[in-house]
């Protein structure tokens, strides 16, 4: 396992305002993972996105989805370890045709499938500065804790003193696998699209169940909230003994 991702080496640096010179892609060495969809109204999720050349994947005709990341990076080459959640929308750059459900549960069937990041707070300044000085990533400082009960992992995020989110996902039989991700960001004022690699033990399930969210009294939770998520995730991914490739950004498209 990891034959691939950890032999690679750094292409390009970016040095940080800390003195931390960050090879790219960036290496992540060991974390550990959970994620959940959730159906939201798409009227709503079009609102969230800077472009109109960004369709959100619907899991049904009307419905859009919400997905919620949170992540335990506990080994980095050059970077100290950091907590991070993400919170980001499915989406499809100009699709001739927006095909409700395939492109979600079909992902490699459609090449602009990606996730267009929307908040995602993290626990150092090098690594929100890091996302923003390369990416373009909506990073900003927060407390971000786990624990395990029951067979779920939970997730709180806090934000000036007061609570942002709330995930919970229950754990799944995993299986190694190698699994490719494409993000969407926003960087002077292009839309970035650009790959993450991993490999590791992943537990996947695309039935509903399993899994919950809950906002807080942070602004930002309350807009969260605002936009009518609903309660029962589409579905849920549990990645532990992960290992992972950022690559620097592939592709631009003007806004």
């Amino acid at each position: 396992m990891y034959e691939t991702i950890l032999k690679h080496a750094a292409t390009n640096h970016v040095e940080l305002s800390s003195g931390r010179r960050v090879g790219l892609p960036v290496r992540y060495l060991d974390w550990t993972g959970i994620l959940a969809h959730f159906p939201a109204p798409a009227s709503a999720v079009c609102r969230l996105l800077p472009s109109k050349a960004l369709a959100p994947v619907m899991i049904a005709p009307g419905t859009a989805i919400l997905s919620i990341a949170a992540i335990e990076y506990r080994r980095i080459a050059e970077v100290a370890p950091y907590n991070e959640v993400a919170v980001m929308t499915p989406v499809l750059y100009k699709p001739p045709v927006n095909l409700p459900a395939l492109p979600f549960f079909f992902p490699r069937l459609f090449k602009s499938f990606g996730f267009f990041v929307l908040n995602m707070p993290v626990t150092t300044e090098d690594a929100r500065e890091l996302g923003v000085k390369v990416w373009g990533y909506p990073k900003f400082l927060a407390g971000i804790s786990f624990e395990e009960f029951d067979n779920t992992r939970r997730c709180r995020v806090e934000l000036e003193g007061k609570e942002f989110l709330s995930l919970d996902v229950e754990q799944i039989p995993a299986k190694d696998q190698k699994v490719d991700f494409q993000l969407y960001t926003v960087k002077d004022g292009r839309l970035l699209r650009h790959r993450l690699e991993t490999e590791g033990l992943y537990g996947v399930s695309p039935f509903p169940g399993g899994a919950a969210v809950s906002f807080g009294d942070h602004p930002l939770g309350e807009a969260l909230r605002g936009i009518g998520v609903g309660k029962k995730p589409i579905a849920r991914v549990f990645g532990s003994n992960v290992a992972s490739l950022l690559h620097e950004a592939d592709q631009s498209f003007p806004l």
